[in-house]
C-alpha cells in the first residue's frame, strides 16, 4: 500500500464530474446506512489520490465558515496573511489523517481496507461542510435564535458522527466499539491538530 510515495504524485488526477457525482451519490447511501460499493468508489491508490479534490471542493465553504466566525469574534486584523496560515493548517489537516490511518492499518493488519475508508472518508467531507456552512450563516442572520442555531448544529455534528461512524464500521469492516473508536480519534486529532497548528502562527 502505498500512497505518499513520490510515484505515486504522477498519478494525481482531478476526478470528473461524473466521478464525482457518483461517489456523493455514494456518501448518501452511506448515510442510508447501505453498504459501501466498490462501485461508487474508486479505492485503488489513484481514487485516493483524487478523493483528495474533496479538499478543494470544500474550501469555499470552509471559507465562509471561517470568515463568519472572524466577523463574529470582531477580529478585524484578519486578513491576507491570517489567511494563507488558514490554508497552510487546512492542507496538513488533510494530509495528516491519512497518513495515520494508513500506518494504523498496517500496524492492526487492514492495510487492505485503508483506502476503502480513506476514499469514503473524504467524499463525506463535502456535504457536511456545506451542511454547516449553510448553518453558520444562518446563525450569522439570526442572532435572536440562538437556542434554534445551537439546535441545528448540534443536529449537522450528530449527522456527521454517524456518517463517519458508517464509512469507518464499513470501510474498515470493525466492529461498531471499534468504530466509535475511530471516530473519536478523528475528532480527538483534529482538536489537537488545531490547537498546535494554531499556536505556531506567528
Amino acid at each position: 500500500l502505498v500512497v505518499f510515495s513520490p510515484v505515486s504524485l504522477d498519478i494525481i488526477m482531478l476526478g470528473t464530474t461524473a466521478e464525482i457525482v457518483l461517489a456523493l451519490h455514494g456518501v448518501w447511501l452511506i448515510a442510508c446506512r447501505k453498504p459501501i460499493s466498490e462501485a461508487h468508489f474508486d479505492v485503488s491508490t489513484r481514487g485516493f489520490w483524487k478523493s483528495l479534490f474533496a479538499a478543494v471542493l470544500v474550501l469555499p465553504a470552509n471559507i465562509v465558515i471561517t470568515f463568519i466566525s472572524s466577523i463574529s469574534l470582531s477580529d478585524t486584523d484578519y486578513g491576507l496573511y491570517q489567511a494563507l496560515q488558514d490554508l497552510l493548517i487546512y492542507s496538513i489537516t488533510w494530509l495528516v489523517y491519512p497518513l495515520l490511518i494508513i500506518n494504523g492499518c498496517i500496524f492492526f493488519d487492514k492495510r487492505d481496507r485503508a483506502l476503502a475508508y480513506l476514499v469514503p472518508y473524504n467524499w463525506a467531507s463535502v456535504p457536511l461542510g456545506y451542511i454547516l456552512a449553510a448553518v453558520t450563516i444562518a446563525s450569522g442572520h439570526a442572532s435572536n435564535s440562538s437556542s434554534l442555531m445551537s439546535f441545528l448544529l448540534t443536529i449537522v455534528y450528530a449527522v456527521a458522527i454517524f456518517l463517519f461512524f458508517e464509512v469507518a464500521r464499513q470501510g474498515l469492516k470493525i466492529s461498531k466499539l471499534a468504530a466509535i473508536g475511530i471516530v473519536t480519534f478523528d475528532f480527538i486529532l483534529s482538536i489537537f491538530l488545531m490547537s498546535v497548528l494554531e499556536s505556531l502562527k506567528l
